[in-house]
């Protein structure tokens, strides 16, 4: 038990110590902003037509629209 606790310590310094995580949102963020949509996101199939009201999109309206997304896929299992 001690070795996993070690390894895990190990691990979670060299996150902290390389900035792993701070990339890994940087380039989510980077991704998000330059191909804004669900289908970047994988929630969207490739024929699908996303509808364009003209106006920006908000961060709420994003979140609503992946978590109906979400919903949708999960509630065919």
């Amino acid at each position: 038990m001690e070795a996993n606790s070690s390894r895990e310590i190990e691990a979670r310094n060299y996150l902290e110590k390389h900035r792993i995580m701070e990339l890994l949102t940087y380039l989510t963020s980077a991704l998000l902003f330059f191909r804004p949509a669900l289908k970047t996101l994988g929630l969207c199939t490739a024929d699908e037509v996303l509808k364009d009201d003209g106006h920006g999109i908000t961060c709420e309206k994003f979140m609503y629209e992946v978590n109906k997304k979400t919903q949708e896929i999960w509630s065919a299992f």
